[in-house]
């Protein structure tokens, strides 16, 4: 594992950032410019970025949960522990705040493919938690080696 641990944690940071960029980029350019649009301009812009991020998204974050997976097994273990040290217990810690970014993505992808509709909050606020989560996860990774 330690010969591939460098390259999985630069395709992790890499797919990381093109993850939270487009989050970004949706909650606070993408979002408005919808608001602002009506008609047919607001359908057609759906078109064509609904799909584009329903591509994007799900597939990075699967690989950054992979390679995270595969980076986590470094340093929580059956032999390192759980909870023993102050990475460990961080890293936990940014293990559950991105479970849920994962049960959120999986809700939605759920709901795509049966159709049924999206619950109020999905719809228009879970980017925006998805946001803070992702701050909180790369804070939570620098704090990791104090």
């Amino acid at each position: 594992m330690e010969a591939v641990y460098p390259y999985a944690h630069t395709i992790h940071l890499i797919l990381a950032i093109i993850f939270l960029g487009y989050v970004f980029t949706d909650v606070f350019m993408i979002s408005k410019v919808k608001d602002k649009l009506q008609g047919e301009a607001k359908e057609t812009t759906n078109k064509i970025l609904g799909p584009l991020g329903f591509k994007i998204f799900p597939i990075a974050l699967l690989i950054i949960v992979l390679t995270g997976g595969m980076m986590m097994s470094q340093y929580i273990n059956l032999e390192a522990g759980f909870f023993n040290t102050h990475l460990q217990q961080v890293l936990v810690f940014k293990i559950a705040l991105a479970l849920i970014i994962v049960l959120g993505v999986l809700s939605n992808i759920y709901k795509k493919f049966t159709g049924k509709a999206k619950s109020n909050f999905m719809e228009n606020h879970f980017h925006k938690l998805v946001l803070v989560l992702g701050l909180l996860i790369v804070i939570s990774a620098k704090y990791m080696f104090v």
